[in-house]
Order: structure tokens, then sequence, then C-alpha cells
């Protein structure tokens, strides 16, 4: 590669805009005399072996051929450069790539991101909808900045950012017995029918099955799926009854799921501390980032007291 430097390059790119060594001086965001400016435009015509720039008055320049071929080609770049500086001061901010539960991206993430693009415009964000495994997957091979999730304990080597807190409603078809009791359902009663869970190895799932463990009982699936919206639609649909999330917004105001066909019971008495802590999920270092930090905080807000 050849040996030039940004410096050369800067000052060849202020000469060209202003036309001239001494405009081109006083053009720079630092101090620098007219003699250092003329220095950096020689030494990089020296190391290209190409003229860029004549003089064609005491205090006037004019670019050759190739001098406007390589300012036409620096001009994006440099006019572009403090844009680019103020996002990464966080004036900006962005792109930040979260991935998040689609419970969490659907009830916690729109109102958080109503209050950025309120607050910071410019924000901007790529959403991955994933399973929880998964996101704690690309949170440590880097591929996502943070995921918006819920956890049963913070992963080794990973930093975790608590909002809010999940409550659990069981969700029962019309015509299933649990929803004829008219009241929520004792463990007893719950164990003697099939359930529809999250898939193995999940925080819901493994959450369930040390339920019904506790109990005394196994748990017995009717289907497995991987979102609540899916877990939702089953019950809806008159499949089995299934534990769906809900978020608690708000001591003493629990809004629980509807769904047509079905009726819901508050089991977060089920959970123990009765709720679910979500939050941002991330690796070390990246609370250093403004747009990081503006988005817990609107995420925070969003949440409300739990």
């Amino acid at each position: 590669m050849t040996d030039y430097r940004l410096q050369q390059l800067e000052g060849f790119y202020l000469v060209a805009r202003h036309g001239g060594y001494t405009k081109a001086a006083q053009a720079y965001p630092y101090p620098i005399g007219q003699p250092a400016v003329y220095q950096q435009v020689k030494g990089l015509q020296d190391t290209l072996g190409v003229a860029l720039v004549r003089q064609v008055g005491p205090r006037r320049t004019e670019l050759t051929p190739e001098g406007r071929t390589l300012y036409e080609f620096l001009t994006p770049f440099f006019e572009g450069l403090p844009r680019v500086i103020e996002g990464l001061r966080g004036e900006a901010g962005g792109p930040l790539i979260l991935a998040a539960d689609q419970f969490l991206a659907m009830e916690a993430l729109p109102a958080a991101l109503v209050r950025m693009r309120e607050q910071r415009p410019a924000f901007r964000v790529r959403v991955e909808e994933l399973a929880t495994p998964e996101i704690e997957a690309r949170i440590r091979n880097g591929q996502v900045d943070a995921g918006l999730v819920h956890v049963l304990r913070t992963p080794a080597g990973l930093a975790w950012e608590p909002l809010g807190h999940i409550g659990a409603a069981l969700l029962v078809p019309e015509g299933h017995p649990l929803a004829k009791l008219g009241r929520p359902p004792t463990t007893a009663e719950l164990v003697r029918h099939p359930l529809i869970a999250y898939e193995p190895q999940s925080p819901g799932r493994l959450l369930l099955e040390r339920i019904f463990r506790e109990a005394g009982s196994r748990l017995t699936i009717a289907a497995e799926v991987t979102f609540s919206q899916t877990m939702r639609a089953l019950a809806r649909a008159g499949v089995a009854p299934a534990f769906v999330p809900f978020l608690r917004r708000a001591k003493g105001a629990v809004e629980l799921p509807r769904e047509p066909g079905t009726v819901a019971f508050d089991a977060s008495a089920r959970i123990q501390g009765g709720a679910l802590p979500f939050g941002l999920l991330y690796r070390p270092g990246l609370e250093e980032s403004p747009s990081f930090r503006a988005l817990a905080a609107a995420l925070r807000e969003a949440a409300g007291p739990a």
C-alpha cells in the first residue's frame, strides 16, 4: 500500500476546496500555519509521484486533472466525517443491533423506541427476533450488540442490565376442564393435563419444569413452540392450556393477556418472587456506548415501576 498519511490527504482536500494554502490553513479545526499545509501537500505529491496542485497566483492554486480526480474521491469522506463523529459521540446514535425475544420485542420495545425517536431522531436500531439461547450465542460472538431477554441467571462472562418484570398467565381454552373451574387451578389439578410449552432448554421451559418438579409431578407436553405468540395462537385454537408471559407494568395493576375463546388466570404466584426479571444482556464494555445507555434508559422508562 502507498505510504501516505491522513493529514496529507486532509491538507490537500482543504487546499483544493479553498483554492489556496493560506485559506486552507484558516479552515483547519486546529491551529496550523500555511507552510505546514504546503509541506503536507508537497509530501503527498512526492509520495504519489504526481502533481496535484498548481500555483496560479500569489495566493491562489488550481487542481491538475489528477488533483481533480483525487478531490472528487475525497470530498464525500471529509464532508461526511463530522456527521459520523457526531453519531459516535452519541448525538445521532446507532445503528445498534438488538436481538430480542419475540414477546419482549412486541411488548417492551415499541414504547421505548418511540421515546428514542423523540429524544434522538437520528437513532437507528436493527432488531432480530430470536430464541433466547441463540441470542446469548450471538452476543458472545459479536453478531449483535445486546439482547432484550429474560434469563434465570446471568450467563458467565456477560453483563446484565435489569429493566422490568414479566408475569405469567395461564391461558386456557374455554371448553377445557380447567376453564370450567372458574378459578385458577391448583397444581394438583393442573398436572393432570398436557400443556403447550416452550422448546427444551429455553428459560421458560426450564421454569415450567421446575414448577412441576417441585410439585412432585412430571410435565406432559401437548406441543412445543419457540415464541409466545405461537403459544397463544394454539391456546386460542383449543389445542391445550399454556403459560404465557405478560408485562407487569405497575404494582397492583395486572392486565392479563386476552385471546378470543380462552380464559386467563394470573399464575405469577407460581414464579419465585412473583415475576421474572427482563433486561439487556450484553458483553462487558458496551455500557460505554451512549446509544446503548440511551436505549436502556428508554426501556426502563417505558417499563415503568414493577
